[in-house]
């Protein structure tokens, strides 16, 4: 005679109470991941912004001796991005020493500086009376400050990270550490 015992079935599927498990457990990872992948990605671009200033200075710099002319950048810090735009003020056509390279920075920051105006012009020698620091900061929340200091007569750069207070004026380059510094 055959009894009639019950196997489990594998194939059962899942209780509603495991997929709500499950389901609050996905949920706190979230919570606890989302602000880290945010503050990872307002840095990249804080750091994408001062690399392009960065990029745009020195090929202004090289154009001048290249061509053996005044090179100029324009940072306009108020346009929506912020925008870098390489010019010759020489040229009948304003064309620029790149043909007129405006570069966007990412859409996330702002940018500051306390440079005396918005131009940083290169001699036909590389060098620079334009002596500043420009910071460039997450435009939302807190997070990573990363500067550039123009040096003025030879037209030297460096990069680092600002410790200071941007809610005013810039206190110069005695605030932006070399990474290496930190």
């Amino acid at each position: 005679m055959l009894s009639a015992v019950s196997h489990p079935n594998p194939n059962q599927g899942v209780t509603l109470l495991e997929v709500i498990i499950a389901a609050v457990i996905t949920g706190i990872l979230a919570a606890i991941g989302t602000p880290s992948l945010m503050g990872m990605l307002q840095g990249d671009q804080v750091k994408q912004g001062i690399d392009q200033i960065q990029l745009a200075l020195q090929d202004a710099q090289k154009q001048a001796i290249r061509n053996s002319k005044q090179c100029t950048i324009v940072i306009d810090k108020d346009a929506d991005p912020p925008t870098v735009d390489i010019k010759d003020p020489t040229a009948a056509t304003n064309k620029g020493c790149l043909g007129s390279v405006e570069r966007e920075l990412p859409k996330n920051i702002v940018v500051k500086s306390n440079l005396s105006s918005n131009e940083i012009a290169f001699s036909f020698k590389g060098n620079t009376i334009n002596r500043g620091t420009i910071v460039v900061e997450p435009s939302q929340g807190t997070g990573e400050k990363r500067c550039l200091v123009i040096s003025d007569g030879l037209g030297i750069m460096r990069t680092g990270i600002y410790t200071g207070d941007t809610s005013g004026s810039l206190d110069g380059d005695a605030n932006c550490k070399k990474i290496t510094d930190i």
